[in-house]
């Protein structure tokens, strides 16, 4: 049964878990118009550190594509804290 399940489910890498997850959630948290209370600050806090940890981990990787992923990670984590602070202080 889990053979099954797992080949029915080939189709899905957990390379790409941070582009379904934390992306959407990232972007979708800097475009919203609310105020920035503490459950969105702490939502977006984790997003940063989620996609800077993928980053690292997939940076530190033998194959090219990891590597390519872990750089896009990483660059994304670092625009969102950016653009996150500049709009949190303006």
């Amino acid at each position: 049964m889990f053979k099954k399940i797992r080949e029915s489910l080939s189709f899905i890498n957990p390379l790409y878990i941070p582009l379904f997850s934390a992306v959407p959630v990232g972007v979708w948290l800097l475009l919203g118009n609310d105020n920035w209370q503490s459950t969105y600050l702490s939502l977006y806090i984790l997003v940063i550190m989620f996609l800077i940890f993928t980053g690292a981990v997939e940076i530190s990787s033998e194959e090219g594509k990891h590597q390519i992923l872990g750089y896009i990670y990483m660059t994304f984590g670092l625009l969102l804290s950016v653009v996150g602070l500049i709009r949190w202080l303006f």
